[in-house]
C-alpha cells in the first residue's frame, strides 16, 4: 500500500505512530502517571518526538540524496531512550517503542547487515542508557539484562526482512506476470485487428457460430449477404433458395443447421436475394469441436458465383444451340454421301475410298454433336423400366470384347443372373460403353478389366476396374467435368473429347444414383456406380424426366 504514496507521505505515515503514543502517555499522564510531564529527560524525549514529526512533514525528502530520510528513525532511538528513562520508574515498559523505528529500518533500502546492526545498537542505546554514566560491579546482572531488548529486536527484525523479502519476490513476480499478461494482451489485440482487417478485405462471407446457432464472428462480405437474404424488411421471411432460384431452401438444407449437426460439406449453392438483385452462393462450412469432441460451434464461408453460374448457364445454352445447329447439316451431309456411296457402278473405284473417309468423319462429328447435347443440361431424360442389368452387362462387353482383343485386353464378368431392377436401359447401356471403352483405351499395354455387379437391400453397385495407366487423386477428382482430359491421356495421344464421363455421370445422377472414382499413378482404375433400387429410381427417375432439358 506504501507504494500508492509519495516518499513525503511515507515518512510521515512511519513517524506518526511512535508520535501518536507518546501524545496519549502525555496527555494521560496528568491522571494515569502524575509528575511524568516535569520529568526534564521524558519532556526533551517528548518533544524531540514532535519535532521528528514536524520534520517529516515540511522537509522534502524527494530532493534530498537517497538514503537521508533514514536519519529519522536513528534519532527516534535516541528519542525513545529518553522517553523510557524519564518514565522508567512510572512506565518502564516502554522500550518496546523501539519497534517502530525498527520496522523503519528493516522496511527500507538498507543492507540487511547495516540495518540490523543498527537495530541492535538503538535497542542498546535505549536500555542501556540508565546505566551509561555509573559502572557498578554489584550490578553485572542488570547490565546483562540491558541485552534482551536488543536480542528481541533482532529477532523481530530478522522475522521482518525475511517477511519483506519473500513480499518483494511476490510482489515482483506480481509484477512480472502482470506485464505478460499485458503484452499477451496487446497481442491479442493487434493479432484481432489483423484479424479483423483480412476478414473484412477477402471477397468471402464467413460466419462462425456457437453450438446453439448464435453467431460470433462474421466479416463484412457476409454481413452484406445477410442483407439479401433479409429482404425489404417488410416479413420475417428469409430469402434463401434453392438450385432453381424459387424453391425457399428448407431450414433443415441451410448450410448453419447443416454444420451444427455434424456435417462437413463443400460447394452447396444457395440462392439469396429477389428479383435481380438475387444473387448465387457457393457455401462451404465444418463443424468445430472441443475438447470432448462435440459440436462447439460451425464456421461457415459463402462465395459469390452469380456470374460463374451464369457463365455455365450461357455456355449450356451456347452448346445446346450450336449443337441443334451442327445436328440437321451433318445428318444431311450422311445421308448424302449414303446414296453417292449406293452408286457404286457409276462412282470410280479411287473415290469410293475418298467418300468412306468423308462419312466416318462425318460421323465422328455427329457422335460428338450428340454428346455435347448430352452434357448441355444438368440431367439427361430417362425412361425407366423393369431391366436384367446382367444381361446389359453381358451386351456390352459383347461389344467391347474386338477392340478389347485389339489392346491385348482380358474381360471379366462378375455378376448375379438375372439381375432386375428399374433402369433405363439405354442410357445404362450407354454408361456401361463408356466406363468399359475407358478402361480398354486407358490400358495400352493390355492387363485385366473387371466387371462386377452386387446387390443389397437398397442398392445396386456396379464396379468397372482396370490396371492401366491410372491417375492421380486429384485428377480422379476432376475426371467427370466437361472437356476434361488428364496430362497423362494426353501425353500419350489417345483420343477422346473428354465427354463421356460427364455425360456418364449426368445419366447415373438423372437415376437417382452416383459414381465414384479411386485411382492410382501406374496401377489403374476403378470406377463404381451405384443405384436406388426398384421404387426409389421409379421415383428419381420422375424427378430426372421433369427437370431434364
Amino acid at each position: 500500500m506504501a507504494r500508492r504514496f509519495t516518499v513525503e507521505g511515507a515518512v510521515v505515515l512511519y513517524q506518526a505512530p511512535l508520535s501518536l503514543i507518546v501524545v496519549v502517555l502525555a496527555v494521560t499522564s496528568p491522571v494515569l502517571r502524575p509528575g511524568l510531564m516535569s520529568n526534564r529527560t521524558f519532556e526533551l524525549g517528548f518533544s524531540m518526538i514532535l519535532l521528528l514529526l514536524a520534520l517529516t512533514v515540511v522537509v522534502p525528502w524527494r530532493e534530498l540524496p537517497r538514503g537521508s530520510l533514514l536519519i529519522v528513525p536513528i534519532l527516534d532511538f535516541v528519542a525513545i531512550a529518553m522517553v523510557r528513562n524519564g518514565a522508567l520508574e512510572k512506565q518502564p515498559a516502554l522500550g518496546v517503542l523501539v519497534i517502530f523505528p525498527v520496522l523503519w529500518l528493516m522496511r527500507s533500502s538498507l543492507p540487511t547487515w547495516a540495518a540490523l546492526a543498527l537495530t541492535f545498537l538503538g535497542s542498546l542505546l535505549v536500555t542501556a542508557w540508565p546505566v551509561m554514566t555509573t559502572f557498578d560491579p554489584s550490578l553485572v546482572q542488570t547490565y546483562l539484562g540491558v541485552l534482551l531488548l536488543p536480542i528481541v529486536m533482532l529477532c523481530i527484525a530478522v522475522t521482518v526482512r525475511v517477511m519483506n523479502l519473500n513480499a518483494r519476490a511476490r510482489e515482483l513476480e506480481i509484477e512480472r506476470k502482470d506485464r505478460e499478461l499485458n503484452e499477451l494482451l496487446r497481442a491479442a489485440i493487434d493479432r484481432e485487428r489483423v484479424l479483423t482487417a483480412i476478414l473484412n478485405t477477402v471477397d468471402v462471407g464467413l460466419t462462425a457460430v456457437d453450438a446453439q446457432g448464435n453467431t460470433t464472428l462474421t466479416n463484412r462480405q457476409q454481413e452484406l449477404f445477410n442483407r439479401l437474404s433479409a429482404g425489404n424488411g417488410d416479413d420475417d421471411r428469409a430469402h434463401v433458395f434453392g438450385v432453381d432460384r424459387v424453391t425457399p431452401l428448407p431450414t433443415d438444407r441451410r448450410p448453419i443447421y447443416r454444420a451444427l449437426t455434424g456435417e462437413t460439406f463443400a460447394d452447396q449453392l444457395i440462392w439469396v436475394g429477389e428479383g435481380h438483385a438475387q444473387r448465387a452462393l457457393s457455401t462451404a462450412a465444418r463443424p468445430i469441436k472441443d475438447a470432448d469432441g462435440g459440436i462447439a460451434g460451425a464456421l461457415i464461408a459463402c462465395s459469390d458465383v452469380t456470374e460463374l453460374v451464369e457463365a455455365v448457364s450461357a455456355k449450356d445454352v451456347f452448346i445446346s444451340n450450336i449443337s441443334h445447329e451442327f445436328h440437321a447439316p451433318l445428318t444431311s451431309v450422311l445421308g448424302y454421301l449414303e446414296l453417292v456411296l449406293e452408286d457404286e457402278h457409276q462412282l470410280p473405284p479411287h473415290l469410293k475410298g475418298y467418300v468412306d473417309v468423308a462419312g466416318r468423319n462425318a460421323e465422328r462429328v455427329l457422335h460428338l454433336v450428340a454428346d455435347l447435347l448430352s452434357t448441355a443440361g444438368d440431367r439427361v431424360r430417362v425412361h425407366p423400366r423393369p431391366v436384367d442389368l446382367s444381361a446389359l452387362i453381358e451386351m456390352s462387353v459383347r461389344s467391347n470384347r474386338l477392340r478389347a482383343k485389339k489392346n491385348g485386353v482380358k474381360l471379366r464378368t462378375e455378376a448375379t443372373s438375372p439381375l432386375w431392377t428399374l433402369i433405363d436401359p439405354v442410357r445404362i447401356s450407354q454408361v456401361l460403353d463408356n466406363l468399359l471403352s475407358n478402361a480398354i483405351k486407358y490400358s495400352p499395354d493390355g492387363g485385366l478389366v473387371s466387371i462386377r455387379a452386387e446387390e443389397t437391400e437398397s442398392a445396386i453397385s456396379l464396379h468397372v476396374e482396370d490396371r492401366g495407366m491410372g491417375m492421380t487423386e486429384q485428377e480422379a477428382q476432376q475426371v467427370f467435368s466437361r472437356f476434361y482430359r488428364t496430362p497423362g491421356a494426353r501425353r500419350a495421344h489417345i483420343d477422346g473429347s473428354g465427354l463421356g464421363l460427364a455425360i456418364t455421370k449426368s445419366i447415373v445422377e438423372s437415376h437417382g444414383g452416383y459414381i465414384e472414382c479411386v485411382s492410382s499413378p501406374g496401377k489403374g482404375s476403378r470406377f463404381t456406380v451405384t443405384l436406388p433400387v426398384n421404387g426409389e429410381v421409379s421415383h428419381m427417375s420422375q424427378g430426372s424426366m421433369e427437370e431434364s432439358v
